[in-house]
C-alpha cells in the first residue's frame, strides 16, 4: 500500500463519480513524464501497452492484467499533462487525466484524475490505480519487486469502497445570483465576509485555482482546515480536499464539492463532503456544521 504522501479524493456526482489522486515521488517532473507517456516504461508499472501515446489522436492498448484490456486515445498530450479517453473491456469510456510538476522539496508530484462513466466502476479503479502507483513508486525507487500485487489491490479497494460508502449531500437555496453566491465561496475575499464570521481571529488565504491551496485557521477554537483546489468551473462548481486539524490530529482523504445552478432568482447550492467514514456519525456530524455554514453565507448574502 503506498504511503502517507497519497491524497485521495472522490467529487463528482453519485452518477459520475471523480477519483483523484495526488502521490509524491524521489523524481523529477521530466521522469514522471517519460514514465506516463513511453510504451517500454509504462509496461513495467500500468500494464503492457502497444502503441503510443505520443500525441493528440494518438491511439494504444494497454493489458491490465491476464483478464483485462484497456483501448486509450489521446486528448492532450503535453509537457505537464497527459489527457485519454479510456475504455476497459468495452464498457463506457471514461476520462483520464495525469498531471505532474516538480516540487519546493526536490520531489515530483503526480496527480491523477479519472472521470468515471458509473459510480460501480469505483472501488475498482480506486484499488487499481492506488496499486498501479505504487508500482510506479517502486519502479522510480529501484524497488519494484516490493510494490504492488493483490494485497495492494484489496487494500486500495477497501479504501475505495469505504470512501463511497456514507457520502453527504445537502441542499440549500441561496437568495442571491450565481456570480454573487460563486463571490462568496471562492475567493479569499469572499469567504472572510461568513466563514467562521461568529469566532474574530479567524485568517483564510485561497489560491482558487486547480492545484492552489486555501487554509483557514481559527486559533481560538484550535481548528485548522486546507487543501488543494481539485476543479474550479466559475459559477458552476468548486471542489476541493478537506483536511480538518484540531486537538485530535488531521483528517484524511475528505474533499467538498460545491455545484450552483440557478433556482428562480436565487441559487441552489449542493454540498458533498466524502471521507473514509466506516458509518454515517461523521457524515451527520458534518451536516450539522454545514448548515450552519451555510445558514451565515445566506444571512450575508441577504444582508447585502
Amino acid at each position: 500500500m503506498m504511503d502517507a504522501r497519497t491524497i485521495r479524493a472522490l467529487v463528482g456526482t453519485d452518477d459520475h463519480p471523480e477519483l483523484i489522486l495526488r502521490h509524491e515521488y524521489r523524481s523529477t517532473a521530466a521522469e514522471l513524464r517519460d514514465a506516463c507517456t513511453s510504451p517500454e516504461r509504462l509496461s513495467r508499472w500500468f500494464g503492457v501497452v502497444a502503441g503510443e501515446p505520443s500525441g493528440v489522436g494518438s491511439e494504444f492498448t494497454v493489458q491490465l492484467d491476464e483478464d483485462t484490456r484497456a483501448q486509450g486515445r489521446v486528448l492532450q498530450c503535453g509537457t505537464d499533462a497527459l489527457r485519454v479517453s479510456w475504455t476497459v473491456d468495452g464498457e463506457p469510456p471514461s476520462i483520464v487525466t495525469a498531471e505532474w510538476r516538480d516540487t519546493a522539496d526536490g520531489r515530483a508530484e503526480l496527480t491523477l484524475h479519472h472521470r468515471l462513466a458509473r459510480r460501480d466502476e469505483i472501488v475498482t479503479a480506486g484499488g487499481g490505480w492506488d496499486d498501479a502507483l505504487s508500482v510506479l513508486d517502486g519502479v522510480l525507487s529501484g524497488r519494484e519487486d516490493d510494490a504492488g500485487g493483490s494485497a495492494g489491490r484489496a487494500a486500495g479497494r477497501d479504501v475505495w469502497r469505504t470512501l463511497a460508502s456514507h457520502p453527504l449531500e445537502l441542499t440549500r437555496t441561496i437568495d442571491a445570483d450565481r456570480s454573487r453566491v460563486w463571490s462568496a465561496i471562492a475567493s479569499a475575499d469572499g469567504l472572510r465576509t461568513w466563514w467562521w464570521r461568529h469566532w474574530h481571529d479567524v485568517s483564510i488565504v485561497a489560491d482558487v485555482r486547480v492545484g492552489g491551496a486555501y487554509r483557514i485557521v481559527a486559533p481560538g477554537a484550535g481548528i485548522v482546515v486546507e487543501g488543494h483546489y481539485l476543479a474550479v468551473e466559475p459559477l458552476e462548481r468548486l471542489a476541493f480536499e478537506w483536511r480538518w486539524s484540531d486537538d485530535d490530529g488531521p483528517t484524511t482523504d475528505e474533499a467538498v464539492e460545491l455545484r450552483l445552478t440557478d433556482e428562480g432568482s436565487g441559487t441552489r447550492l449542493v454540498v458533498r463532503h466524502t471521507g473514509p467514514w466506516t458509518d454515517a456519525s461523521p457524515a451527520e456530524s458534518y451536516r450539522q456544521g454545514w448548515s450552519f455554514t451555510l445558514g451565515e453565507l445566506a444571512a450575508v448574502l441577504a444582508a447585502e
